[in-house]
This record gives C-alpha cells, structure tokens and sequence, in this order.
C-alpha cells in the first residue's frame, strides 16, 4: 500500500493491493508531468500495474487524475451514484479556483452502499458516509484493519461541510454511525493529511467523538 500527496491541495491519492500485479487506485490525484512520474515510480516499486480507479467522492482535487487514468490505462472512475452531481462541478470548481483540470470521463456509477467489492488480495465493503459530498463513501478493509476514508474523519478534525452537498448535522452522523462502529484499532487513511484511528478519534476529536462532546455535536 502507497498513499501518494498530489496537486495543490495535497490530497492523498491511494494505491491498495487488490490482485497479484494489481493495485486499486483510489482518489487519483495527479495534476501534473511531475505527478505523473512520481506515481508511476511508485507503481515500479509496487512491481504492479493499476487494475480499477475508485473514489470516495467527486470533488476536484479527488478527481484530477480520472482523465490521465482512462487515457493511460483505459481505467474508468467508480463513484457512488449519488456523488455524480459533484464529480459534473469539479471543471467548473477548478476554473473557479484558477487550476488546471483535464475534463474527467463519465464515471461507471456502480458503488453500491452495504456491496463488499472482491479481488483477489483484498475485499472492502463500501459505506455510505454523505455530510461533506452527498455521496461520499468510505471503503472498509476488514482484513486488514484499514478504512480508506477520504474527507470525512481527519487526526484531530472532519471534512469541511460548507461546500454543495455538504451539511454538519449528516457529517456527525455518518462519523458516529458508520466510522465509530469500527474497532478502535483500524487505521484511517485521510484524505488529507496523516492518518490516525478510530480509537484515537473516538476518544479526543474535538469536533466529533465518542462520548458526543465534541464541537460539532453541541451545536
């Protein structure tokens, strides 16, 4: 497993093991020649090639490899249905941001809530988890302890709930319900930033925690 920081808002584009040779890569990133490069030496060091392109969410700096991915390796994104609406804004949203962003394909819309999705060397179940985009999901690695989380939880904070599609109140619930029903030993892999776990969150996070005292929950 790799976990790669690209583009201007460093967002942590992941590479997961999913079948011998094989990596999943989730959230591409790459914005840039340099990118690029540095992606495919991590593929060399992974001695894998990418065998499918998943997303938490659609929002620009999650997507700004979709193009590249479909070009490079005729890998389509998969998104949550509901998630289609956001990932159509994320042109518009980097021209308002004045970045460069490839047109991103049409997405295969096939990420079902409560699906386990099954390789050969791994198996994640998809949650839903709306509150920063409408379909946001998290993949699960029961396996391996590991939730791939993008921009829900963060060490020590929450995804930013003020964009379209964003809303505090279904935020905190989808943190309570669907990533603090995990086992305080699975590791969250961020969206940005490091990564934690549950059990670090769910004990301290000052917007969102266990005991429902955090910032977020008194509001």
């Amino acid at each position: 497993m790799k976990t790669l920081a690209f583009n201007a808002f460093q967002e942590n584009t992941v590479l997961w093991p999913m079948a011998p040779g094989r990596v999943l890569v989730i959230d591409p990133g790459m914005s840039n020649p340099e990118e690029w490069a540095k992606f495919e030496r991590a593929l060399g060091e992974l001695e894998a090639e990418p065998g499918a392109v998943l997303l938490t969410h659609g929002h620009l700096d999650h997507v700004m490899g979709c193009a590249g991915m479909l070009e490079r390796y005729g890998l389509s994104p998969r998104i949550h249905p509901l998630d289609r609406p956001t990932y159509d804004m994320a042109l518009p949203a980097a021209q308002m941001y004045g970045v460069d962003l490839d047109l991103p394909p049409p997405p295969i819309e096939d990420l079902e809530v409560g699906a386990t999705l099954k390789w050969d060397d791994c198996a994640l179940e998809v949650r839903l988890t709306p509150g920063h985009a409408a379909g946001h999901v998290v993949f699960v690695d029961h396996q391996r302890g590991h939730v791939i989380n993008g921009d829900v939880l963060f060490s020590g904070s929450v995804g930013r709930t003020d964009l379209p599609g964003g809303d505090a109140p279904t935020l905190v619930r989808s943190i309570v319900e669907q990533l603090y029903s995990l086992p305080d030993h699975y590791v969250v892999l961020c969206g940005h930033g490091p990564s934690t776990t549950i059990g670090a969150e769910r004990a301290a996070n000052p917007m969102v925690n266990g005991a429902g005292t955090g910032w977020m929950q008194q509001q």
